[in-house]
């Protein structure tokens, strides 16, 4: 898709909802044109909601680290997969429902605060995250209990991660060994769902069509920002792109975020200067 960026203006826009890993970092190191990107956005006035599959860090995590990126937000800005796939239980199961486990911390202790009780006794669903120090005997275990009629809940589909280096396994790809081997299709939370899209616009207040959608992977952000009625921005600063045609396009190819510019809505502008 090629556009004459420097000139290029997306819809008219009241929000913005973005990806984090490959979008506004890759592991901890920041990319420079996306913070200047929202700093300056944030200046315009323009509302913004991050939405991240990653379980591992709670919104309090993300705003320290954007902070330390020189992007100051809110906990309110940060929509996880962790929170949302515990309202998605609570919405499915009664508190203290038998919930089996795999992933960190961040996502335990949001099913903890829901008052679910974590174990692999007679679980009702495996919910499996990313978990770095994932071994055999946890997959045995989630085997199992799927086997037994438990639901496979997964916070996030994504096989690869950007990272300092390069990339990493993401909690895609044990979740879907998991899937595999009992035959179970699981229940995605994260992109390419549109739960964490749709918290997004609650928290902005904004409609779909005056929303537009930032992310780095085709097979997730950009389907999720698609199937939730966005303009999808595919950056290409994180994950290369998968050429699959069952897959809907993005509306817009760019380099890095430097290249795109919002249209302020004239009554958004005059509220904020």
């Amino acid at each position: 898709m090629a556009n004459d960026l420097t000139t290029f203006r997306l819809p008219l826009t009241r929000g913005i909802i973005s990806d984090l890993d490959g979008v506004v970092y890759r592991g901890n190191i920041p990319i420079d044109s996306a913070i200047q990107a929202f700093r300056s956005w944030q200046s315009l006035g323009i509302p913004f909601c991050f939405v991240t599959n990653n379980s591992t860090h709670t919104a309090q995590d993300v705003v320290a680290k954007l902070a330390r990126m020189g992007l100051s937000v809110a906990e309110q800005n940060i929509v996880t997969s962790a929170s949302e796939t515990a309202r998605l239980v609570l919405s499915r199961w009664p508190k203290g429902s038998h919930i089996y486990v795999i992933g960190p911390t961040p996502l335990r202790n949001a099913l903890i605060e829901a008052e679910m009780v974590l174990t692999a006794e007679s679980p009702v669903a495996v919910i499996m995250g990313l978990d770095r120090g994932i071994n055999h005997e946890q997959i045995k275990i989630a085997i199992r209990a799927v086997l037994g009629g438990a639901v496979l809940i997964g916070t996030n589909p994504d096989l690869l991660l950007p990272c300092d280096d390069g990339f990493e396994p993401g909690a895609g790809l044990y979740l879907t060994a998991v899937a595999t081997a009992t035959r179970t299709q699981p229940v995605i939370v994260g992109k390419p769902e549109t739960h964490l899209i749709r918290a997004a616009l609650e928290r902005l207040g904004t409609n779909p069509s005056e929303t537009i959608m930032i992310g780095d992977q085709i097979p997730t952000d950009i389907q999720a920002g698609k199937a939730a009625g966005l303009f999808s921005v595919l950056v290409l600063t994180g994950v290369p792109p998968v050429n699959d045609k069952s897959l809907v396009p993005p509306d817009l190819v760019i380099k890095d975020l430097s290249e795109i510019a919002i249209v302020v809505p004239a009554d958004q502008g005059e509220q904020h200067g």
